[in-house]
Parts: structure tokens; sequence; C-alpha cells
């Protein structure tokens, strides 16, 4: 890809908070690393409007602000700070489209300002902001109308009500039901809408609201020019969560009518489209059906669609469908993803000229692309990791290789830059290699720092699958996957296979379990995720047939006593005399309730087990505290049991006489010619 950097190097160092003398990112710095999302075109197509997304250690929190780029003649400006994050179930940073006005030039946008989420009003030229709707109820969504001299948002019960809904449930007792979650606090024990507030699961696997997340919700019509302000219809009740459909890959709608879909079961997919007033067509070309497509957007102007094509290794790249003439013509190929944030499901904002993409890749962070969608080149307009970029460039390599039983994987390996091939220790991160793998999926493992503590790292993405779900299949390719690289790695010179470590988040934490459980590859292992267990089976399934059923469906998994032999099969508990490997579990607090029987058996066994629970966090720890301080552990663990590293740092003594006498009480139990893993 062709590149001109349009932003001085000396602005971009000074955006990325890297020091310009770095070797490769510290902890502090990979934590907060920036991320670019929520980008928007102006109708006109003359500004594009990104907010960028940093980690701030010293508040424990993120800081966020709206950025333009003017594209006519290059020009950024930082317009205004959008306010303090927005965390959505299970532990992300909500998206915030910005709302264009009449004129192509101001915009809204909700923001969570003092404690409240209203709708703010900035300029794409010039810097500052100024709020136009602030109510004691939260904003909850925002449209403009008749033609940007209007918006239309919807308002949520307000806090006072949740408060005092809150508190009224607190004094009286809550009745327990398939909405309420055993395994976390009662109350406040989550964020919803920027605030710690008392959840409720809606109807959807473990999908969480607010307590009053039931109520009706009124639409509100508030015209610019006069601040006139007019309820829309009556009040009407919340929709529930709606899960897209299982072959749902993308949609794009243009407010001509004009619709285009994409869909993929696994295995092969079709795009399809529909320019209004016409006939439905289907995308012809070969790619179409044998490509994943992530995401797609409209060209507006003109009868094209722009596709971003995924691959096996997670790279994404662009083609262009012309629905009229029912031809695809190719744009351009990344070494990573091109969307519209760090997921490689949000589109780029598309324009007729130019895309605007984030690009980010195994061994390169965020940076802000200009695409042209006529010739396909594509060039840096705003990079906030410069200097991290500059410091820090691992050696990346592609692979892609076949399992003992025939199926094909893919991953990514990274080695420190400078270095000559060797057999070294190796981290391995089993499920999505996105984008820029500083923490791998989960964001719990510090890629550049094990790599400088002489780790090779090797992500491996999960193998596709077809057909009706069973979890057991999947763990048991997931384990072909880990050993048969291992075996290449090894073959290369390029692993110890007698120092092997895995990191799991989620899915990844499962499959990484059941390696540790199945057979004698790893060294250490780290787990950022609950695990099915039978205790935790009666907390999830409590008054809620859909999660037994998606249980029984996925795991085959029903009561302990219905199914004692699946038990036997899945509980990593059942099988804990069986792991070996030096285990520590860093959990967000309410998935940590889930894995008690777990923790105490291994704890109570000769494995090196430890638990550590981050208070006020969900299936995703989101606290740039709690992620430093994982990375940091979770780092020493693995030094420590695979190169018998010790930190000097005097604040880590206790961490390491604690693991000291793990590591002794494990020598002392273990049989003559054990295995070095019980030694």
């Amino acid at each position: 890809m062709k590149r001109a950097c349009l932003v001085a190097a000396a602005t971009a160092a000074a955006l990325s908070g890297v020091s310009a003398g770095a070797v490769s990112p510290s902890i502090p710095e990979l934590v907060e690393v920036a991320d670019l999302g929520s980008l928007s075109l102006s109708p006109d197509g003359n500004y594009l409007l990104f907010r960028t997304e940093r980690a701030d250690l010293s508040r424990n929190s993120y800081d966020l602000a709206w950025h333009s780029y003017d594209v006519r003649t290059g020009e950024l400006r930082r317009i205004a700070g959008a306010g303090d994050p927005i965390y959505s179930d299970p532990g992300l940073i909500e998206e915030n489209k910005p709302v264009w006005l009449a004129g192509g030039r101001s915009f809204a946008y909700r923001a969570l300002v003092d404690g409240a989420i209203g709708i703010w009003k900035a300029t794409a030229d010039r810097p500052g902001s100024l709020p136009l709707v602030v109510r004691d109820s939260d904003v909850e969504g925002l449209e403009a109308s008749d033609g940007g001299t209007a918006l239309t948002y919807r308002l949520g019960p307000s806090r006072a009500a949740i408060a005092r809904a809150e508190r009224s449930e607190y004094e009286s007792g809550i009745k327990v039901d398939g909405s309420v979650d055993l395994a976390q606090n009662l109350f406040r024990g989550g964020s919803i809408g920027g605030r710690m507030a008392t959840q409720r699961f809606v109807g959807y696997w473990f999908v969480r609201d607010g307590l009053l997340w039931r109520s009706p919700r009124q639409t509100y019509r508030f015209v610019i020019a006069s601040g006139a302000e007019e309820a829309v219809g009556p009040a009407r009740p919340a929709e529930g969560f709606r899960p897209p459909a299982a072959t749902a890959s993308g949609s794009a709608r243009r407010e001509d009518g004009s619709e285009a879909h994409a869909t993929w079961n696994g295995a092969s997919g079709e795009v399809s489209a529909r320019i209004a007033g016409a006939s439905p067509v289907v995308c012809s070309d070969p790619s179409c059906k044998l490509r994943h497509v992530s995401w797609l957007a409209w060209r507006p102007g003109t009868s094209e669609v722009v596709l971003a094509f995924i691959d096996r290794n997670r790279r994404q790249s662009l083609a262009a469908w012309d629905v009229g003439s029912n031809r695809l013509r190719p744009l351009l190929s990344s070494e990573g993803l091109l969307s519209g944030n760090r997921w490689s499901y949000v589109p780029c904002a598309v324009g007729r000229a130019f895309a605007f993409c984030v690009s980010a890749s195994a061994g390169s962070p965020p940076r802000l692309e200009r695409i042209d969608l006529g010739s396909g080149e594509g060039s840096t307009v705003f990079d906030p990791n410069a200097a991290l970029r500059a410091a820090y460039r691992p050696n990346v390599e592609q692979l892609s290789w076949r399992g003992s039983g025939g199926q094909t994987f893919n991953g990514t390996l990274l080695t420190a830059p400078g270095t000559v091939p060797r057999r070294a220790p190796l981290f391995v991160n089993y499920y999505k290699c996105d984008g820029f793998l500083r923490g791998g999926e989960g964001d719990a493992w510090p890629v550049p720092d094990l790599l400088d503590a002489g780790f090779a790292v090797a992500c491996i993405n999960a193998a596709p699958s077809t057909g009706p779900q069973d979890a057991v299949g999947t763990y048991r390719t997931g384990l072909d996957g880990v050993r048969s690289l291992v075996d290449l790695l090894d073959r290369r010179g390029l692993a110890d296979q007698r120092k092997v470590a895995m990191g799991g988040f989620s899915f990844g934490s499962e499959v990484a379990t059941w390696v540790a459980m199945h057979s004698d590859l790893l060294a250490a292992l780290s787990i950022a995720s609950a695990q099915y267990e039978q205790g935790a089976y009666w907390l999830d399934t409590l008054g809620a047939p859909d999660r037994a059923k998606m249980m029984r469906d996925a795991w085959h998994l029903g009561t302990p006593d219905e199914t004692p032999a699946r038990w036997r099969t899945v509980s990593p508990a059942l099988n804990a005399a069986a792991i070996h490997v030096a285990t520590i579990m860093q959990l967000p607090e309410q998935e940590a309730r889930r894995i008690p029987e777990l923790a105490a058996r291994l704890m109570a066994s000769r494995t090196p087990a430890e638990l550590f629970a981050f208070p006020d966090e969900d299936h995703i720890v989101v606290q740039p505290r709690h992620r430093a301080a994982i990375y940091e552990r979770n780092l020493d663990w693995f030094r420590y049991w695979l190169q018998h590293y010790v930190d000097p740092d005097p604040a880590k003594a206790g961490q390491y006489r604690s693991w000291a006498a793990l590591r002794a009480r494990r020598a002392e139990s273990a049989p003559p010619g054990a295995h070095p893993q019980l030694q």
C-alpha cells in the first residue's frame, strides 16, 4: 500500500504519548495505545469526523476526543472532548456515530458529561462544543430529521427513577428469577450508561441492561434553530435485544431505499443488492461466494458497493462491486484490518471519491488511512501511534498449516526484531488475531513485552466450523491446531517445545484449558474467563430456559444429574487432577464468582495456581489500571515458570515468595522421573 504521511512527524509523536527513544512499548505505553473509531463523512464529502480513544492510567479512565479532517485541504483539527466513556455490555466502549446537521459543517453527538448522557453540538471546521439537550433522563438514540434542521432522540427512564427503583429493591429484597445474576453484586453490580447500576439479563444468553430496561421510551423532536422540543407520539415499550441471524455478515442501506446484504455460513456466502426501483441482483463474481465479507457500504452517487473481504489470517481487502453491471473490481489488500474502528465488522467511512479506514495489523498499531476508490491507492492521514510504530517493529509471519485431522489452520507468528532464528519459549493465543496484537484476543498478554523477554508469540485463528454447534468438537480441533503448530515451529527450530505457555479469553480460554487437560504441551497457562462448571450451571440457568437450551444445544449439557458423563468431559473442575500446568486465572469479578470449584481444586493440589478477581468488570476487563496489572502479572508468571526469571523490583518480593512456595510444593510431591511440568 502506498503511503504519504500528511501529518507532521513531531505532531504525531507528541500525540502518541510514547518516548522517541523507546526500544519498544512499556506496559503503560501499551495500555495507552490510541484507538480510532466513530468515523463519519459529511453528506457533501468535504469533512471526515472521527473519535480517538486513549486509556489514561492516571485517571483509570479513557480520554475521548473528536477530530475532523478536511478532505479538500488535508487539514486536521481536534474539535472537542467527547465526554467520558460509555461502557456497553460485555465491557466495551460504545461507538458514537455523529449526526450531521443542515449545511454539512455542524454535527451533534451523544456524550456522557458530569454523569448525564446528553446531546452536544460541534462544528467540523473550528474547535469547541456546546450542550443542546441535557435532561435527568439519558439520551439513548439520536437521528437527524427535517434535512438536518432538527433532531429526534429517545429518552430512557430518569436517573432519579432508576436510583429509586434500585434503592427500593435493595431495601425490600430482590425476587430472583431468570433475569437476576446471582454471580454478580445485586446492587449496582455493572456499568450501564457510564454509571455503576443494577443489571438484569434481557432474555438472550448473558446480555444485560439496566433495572428499568423494560420501561417505555419517549421519542422527542428538537429544532436546532429555535430550541423548541416536542414529544413525538406516545411512549413505546423498549425493544429487547435482537441477536443477528447466524449467517448475517453485513448490510447497508441508503436513503433512497437501496439495500445491500452479505451472508456467510463459515464456508461460503452470498452478496446481493437491490437499487431502489430495480430488481435484486446477486453478485456473480466467484469472490462473492468463496470469500467472507466482513462489512459493506454503498459508494455515494454511484451504483457501487464497497466490500471488505477478510481471509483466514484476518487480513482485509477492499473491492468495489458495481450492481448495475454486476462486475467486481479489486481496490487494495492489507496486512491486517481496514475497518471503521478496531473491530473487523465496522465499516469504513465511504464517500464518492475516498474511503477512510482504520488500518491495524499484527505489529502495527491503529492509524487512519485514506483510500482512493478509483485507483485503490492509500495514504496515511492521521497516526496517533507514530512513535510506537517507529520503535516497535517485530518480525511478522503469516502461517498456514494442517493438523493431524486434515484441518487447515491459520495464524500469525511474531518474533523480536533483529534476532536470528532460534528455539525460544513460545506463547500461544487461540481465538482471533484481529488488528494490532497488543494483548491478544482478550487484551491480557503484553505481546511486545513477551517478545522483549525472548518469547516467540503465535496467535491462532479458530478453525471455521459449519453445521450444528459441538463445543467439544471445537475444543478438540483447537488442541490439534496448537499441537500441530508447536510441532511445526519445533521442526523449524523456532520454538522450544518444553517451554510453551498459553493464554485464552472467552472461547479461547475454554480451548486453552482443554489443551491443559488433554495434553502435556504447556508449561504455563493463563485464562481470562470463566469455564463451564456444574455449580455455575445452576447460577446460569436459574429461571432461564433460554440459557439452559443454549447449553444443551452447543455443549450437550443438561443438569449434572441428567448428563453426568458429559459434565465429566466438559468440566475443567472435574478434570483438575489432569491439569499439571502452572495456572493463573485473572478474571472479571462476575466471572471469578463462576469458577470457585476449579480454583479450589487446583489450589488444593500440587499444581501451582492462583486466582485474581477484578472488581466492577464484566466479560471484558476495561479499566486501564486493571489491564496494566493483568499485563504485568501474566508477563511475570510466564517468565517465572518458563525462564526461571525473578524481577528484582522490591515491590514484587511477596509475589515471588508465593510462587517459590508453589514451585517447592510441586517439586516435593513429584514422583521420580515425572514430566518437567510436575517438577
